[in-house]
């Protein structure tokens, strides 16, 4: 009997959840459709729009699921809780902490599968999506093996082997591979940088080596050079991921890269704490909104308890981001502001499952 109430009441939270995500997902979709739509032109017409939306789909999941997660639980358990099926279950023998509890268990199991998205499958999809859109609009981006971005600038062509994001509007660059073409369209030298930013309308390396290929040139090192560029800065915003999207092996590459060079590390220090805490943060959103369901059993008023769970779940989403804000202002650890908000909230929420 108890394990048929389980396989139940998981079942019904799993197809809230659903139904949900199908709904966001969707929504978000159109959106991106009418925005990519937009940029239509050259090599990017509507099939590789269309492709480009399929390929980075699974990243609008990642996105939208916390808010899935958290309607479709308690539209699950609203539903039941509407049919007086959840007094008819604590009658059975399930009190309103096991209940909770295969709620939650419910959206773990969503979570161990957006888990593996998130870790092998969306950092290669979105890195690839990217640098074919940016290819069929201008020709000038291609994506290489392991990651690499080739770019075609004027004479020359450009391996990046790094891309790392310090702020919104600075970039850098490392393990750079530079070849030249004279006006023959012949190779006439090759450069090597260990960093490079790029303002706009240059280049600007550093750590540089190049071998000249005309007769008498040889190896030579610099410490420093500047280099003519036509590239547009919306190009890179458009074609690197942010580090919220990329895998953690590959923020914790960047982080020892940042360390290394004696960079900022603090973005991507929070996309690795986010990542890590993130399926913490969503079933501390989804039990933030349970005692709201158990508040009555009755259909009257049900609606209004549901909208205010769902309301201080997304308060706590909120608190999460600002939270984000305030550690690149106030000196706290990164993983303390990271673990704090869900801790915080799980506690009180778990006292007030007691009271109510």
């Amino acid at each position: 009997m108890v394990g048929r109430l389980t396989r139940y009441l998981i079942a019904r939270v799993l197809l809230g959840v659903l139904a949900v995500s199908v709904l966001l997902v969707g929504l978000y979709t159109l959106i991106e459709l009418v925005r990519e739509a937009r940029a239509l032109g050259g090599g990017y017409g509507p099939l590789q729009m269309l492709w480009y939306l399929f390929q980075t789909t699974p990243r609008r999941v990642y996105d939208i699921f916390p808010f899935a997660a958290l309607i479709g639980a308690l539209m699950g358990l609203g539903v039941l809780a509407a049919g007086n099926e959840l007094v008819a279950m604590r009658a059975a023998g399930f009190d309103r902490r096991q209940i909770s509890l295969r709620a939650l268990l419910a959206v773990a199991l969503c979570l161990v599968c957006l888990v593996f998205l998130s870790e092998r499958v969306i950092p290669v999809l979105e890195s690839q999506a990217r640098a074919d859109r940016e290819a069929a609009r201008s020709g000038q981006v291609y994506q290489g093996e392991f990651g690499s971005l080739w770019l075609r600038d004027g004479p020359r062509t450009l391996r990046l082997g790094y891309s790392a994001w310090l702020s919104d509007d600075q970039l850098e660059f490392g393990e750079l591979l530079i070849y030249e073409l004279d006006q023959d369209l012949m190779l006439a030298r090759i450069l090597t940088a260990e960093r490079a930013r790029h303002d706009g309308t240059r280049w600007q390396l550093e750590e540089v080596e190049q071998w000249g290929l005309e007769d008498g040139a040889g190896r030579q090192r610099l410490a420093g050079m500047e280099l003519p560029s036509g590239l547009s800065p919306e190009l890179f915003a458009a074609t690197i991921a942010r580090p919220r999207l990329l895998a953690t092996s590959d923020l914790l590459d960047m982080l020892e890269f940042l360390e290394r060079n004696e960079l900022d590390r603090l973005p991507y220090q929070q996309a690795l704490w986010g990542r890590i805490v993130y399926p913490l943060n969503v079933l501390a959103m989804v039990l933030v909104g349970l005692p709201f369901v158990f508040r009555g059993s009755r259909q009257q008023g049900q609606g209004i308890r549901l909208f205010a769970g769902i309301g201080l779940g997304l308060m706590f989403f909120v608190l999460v981001r600002l939270v984000d804000g305030v550690t690149a202002i106030v000196p706290v650890p990164v993983w303390v502001a990271s673990v704090m908000p869900a801790a915080l909230i799980g506690l009180a929420t778990l006292l007030l499952l007691r009271r109510v």
